[in-house]
């Protein structure tokens, strides 16, 4: 390679890595919305995120364990059409209901992948806010102790 075209190439890059940052943002919920994490039950927890937990059934693909192994690492994906604003992951397993939430740039893409820790078996609930309607998905991960299924 040639010093024009590897500083062209490292030019390119630099303007590209420049351009991605301003367009990526976060919200950090713990500040935002305190009482979210200290929520004990997974309806408070709705309520503090989203405001309301009135939510319609489905629209969210959900992807769990029916029986994990292993509570401190259950895999959990979720994905979904919708164009949502807003997703946020519960469990009921744990004394503090709220796991994650995700703020979604206009055109993102949902399709996530986490894991999550239950200390017993519990539903993981996932919501998403749509134009200020909410739509939720739910599932039962039964966990067992020391792996024998039972």
């Amino acid at each position: 390679m040639n010093r024009r075209n590897f500083l062209g190439l490292g030019l390119g890059a630099l303007a590209v890595a420049a351009a991605v940052p301003s367009q990526l943002s976060a919200v950090n919920f713990r500040e935002t919305k305190p009482k979210a994490w200290t929520a004990t039950k997974v309806d408070e927890a709705i309520k503090e995120i989203f405001g309301t937990t009135d939510a319609t059934e489905g629209g969210i693909n959900l992807s769990a364990p029916d029986i994990a192994e292993n509570g401190a690492v259950i895999p959990v994906s979720f994905d979904t059409e919708l164009k949502a604003s807003k997703i946020a992951v519960f469990q009921d397993a744990n004394p503090e209901s709220a796991v994650a939430v995700f703020t979604i740039p206009e055109a993102g893409i949902i399709d996530y992948g986490i894991r999550i820790k239950m200390a017993k078996t519990g539903t993981v609930t996932v919501v998403a806010d749509v134009n200020g309607k909410l739509h939720k998905v739910s599932k039962l991960v039964k966990v067992t102790i020391g792996g024998c299924g039972g």
